[in-house]
């Protein structure tokens, strides 16, 4: 667990400088479009696909080979290549993109054919996921030279109606995404350092805090490296969580000498990585901790 614990420092940040659009409860709804999908693409490659396996331990998910690759775009500069295998993301939406890559046909429909591929870069093992698949022609869309920057921010304690538990909906007004809070939320903004990262922030009637971070993808995203390293640990206790590939992590606070337990829940959408977390004393643990399915499955994404 000692490994997880660097990306608190991007927590505590936003901890310490310290409510719709249509929302989706599933991560496929993320991206519903060519435009969406350039809009979140740590990369996007062109190449022509020479074969298409399933693997028997996950057999939804396919391992795309191409040949004559090329990178179209690329947040992180990789070396040059010609040849890939690319592995479907678990949040690739069959019903968006142009090609369905689930079915049985999916073999006989992109085997032979020259496809773009959208997608995820990751930094530890796993390779590059894509999320999104479409015909060459038509033309890719814009994707912006420079992104969007944000600055340091914290809002005051926001206290939105509560309902009869005391519960209350949240949103990230940068962030673009909600959650149920169990009292009072911070909406908190980081813009300065690797990537710009987004944190609702709220703590019940016990003081247990409960977070919800989504930090963009790119260099310096610490929370995709974090993510990463977690996900192929050979003991890592890994799960599905609205569709995407996830973590469950739970250690003791750093420097809190034993006394504050952190339950995370780790995973990657296109265009970034979630934490979301409580932390509580130990004598109040298995109180806070039975909120955790509420907090958790209330996420929706914009």
């Amino acid at each position: 667990m000692k490994n997880l614990f660097p990306i608190t420092a991007l927590a505590f940040f936003l901890f310490s400088n310290t409510a719709l659009a249509q929302t989706g409860k599933d991560c496929t709804a993320i991206v519903r479009s060519a435009q969406d999908a350039a809009d979140r693409a740590d990369w996007v490659i062109d190449g022509d696909v020479v074969d298409v396996v399933r693997m028997h331990s996950d057999p939804e998910r396919l391992h795309v080979s191409i040949d004559n690759a090329k990178v179209e775009y690329e947040l992180e500069r990789s070396p040059r290549f010609f040849s890939a295998m690319l592995i479907a993301d678990a949040c690739f939406s069959e019903s968006e993109s142009a090609i369905p890559v689930r079915g049985k046909a999916a073999a006989s429909q992109l085997v032979g054919k020259r496809m773009r591929f959208y997608g995820t870069k990751l930094t530890a093992g796993g390779g590059r996921r894509f999320f999104f698949v479409q015909a060459v022609a038509p033309a890719m869309p814009a994707i912006a030279v420079v992104r969007k920057e944000y600055t340091d921010k914290k809002q005051l304690p926001i206290a939105a109606p509560f309902d009869a538990q005391g519960w209350t909906r949240a949103r990230s007004a940068d962030g673009g995404f909600s959650v149920d809070m169990p009292g009072p939320f911070s909406d908190m903004t980081k813009g300065s350092g690797g990537q710009a990262a987004f944190m609702l922030r709220g703590t019940d009637h016990h003081g247990s805090t409960f977070m919800a971070v989504f930090e963009r993808s790119g260099p310096g995203s610490s929370m995709g490296a974090t993510f990463d390293e977690a996900y192929f640990k050979p003991n890592a206790n890994v799960t599905r969580f609205k569709g995407a590939d996830a973590v469950i992590t739970q250690g003791t606070l750093p420097e809190s000498n034993g006394a504050k337990i952190m339950h995370g829940l780790w995973f990657r959408v296109p265009g970034g990585t979630y934490m979301l977390s409580i932390i509580a004393d130990k004598e109040h643990d298995a109180q806070s901790l039975a909120s955790r399915q509420r907090f958790f499955q209330s996420l929706t994404f914009e």
